[in-house]
């Protein structure tokens, strides 16, 4: 298992706070799995500027999060170099908000479901303290690693 710090990740992913949405992550199972987490603190800033008589995480930076714990597997998984990969679909339930009051750590579960001529698609369960959030499922291109057809001769 490979655990990497908030620095070790926003030097992965080019990230850098407050938008790096995750503090941990853990690669699991190269290929296959990975866990990151991120501590919920009324201190946060975002809970200062959306929605803040609510005290609401907007559900963009929870999707954030799971976009960077399922890139930092597809990064750890594949030969990506200093190449990057992009979204090109985006599929996601929120189910449930994150406020201070119900969450003391989000934990993002990626898994790669398929990884296809350059194509990643990948799932990430959003959990709050233990109860499901969030699920969303995503398409990842990295054109460095599109198979190019040899032409018929």
């Amino acid at each position: 298992m490979m655990m990497k710090t908030a620095e070790q990740i926003s030097t992965a992913l080019d990230i850098t706070p407050p938008f790096l949405m995750i503090d941990n992550y853990e690669l699991i199972e190269k290929g296959k799995t990975a866990i990151a987490t991120k501590s919920i603190s009324v201190d946060d800033w975002f809970f200062e500027c959306h929605l803040p008589k609510s005290g609401v995480m907007p559900g963009t930076l929870q999707i954030e999060g799971m976009l960077q714990t399922l890139v930092l597997l597809i990064y750890d998984s594949f030969e990506h170099g200093e190449h990057r990969a992009y979204v090109n679909n985006i599929n996601v339930k929120l189910m449930k908000a994150v406020t201070v009051t119900n969450c003391s750590e989000l934990r993002y579960e990626a898994t790669i479901l398929s990884m296809r001529r350059g194509i990643c698609k990948g799932e990430v369960i959003a959990l709050c303290d233990g109860t499901k959030i969030c699920v969303g499922t995503f398409s990842y291109a990295s054109p460095h690693l599109m198979a190019v057809p040899k032409s018929a001769e």
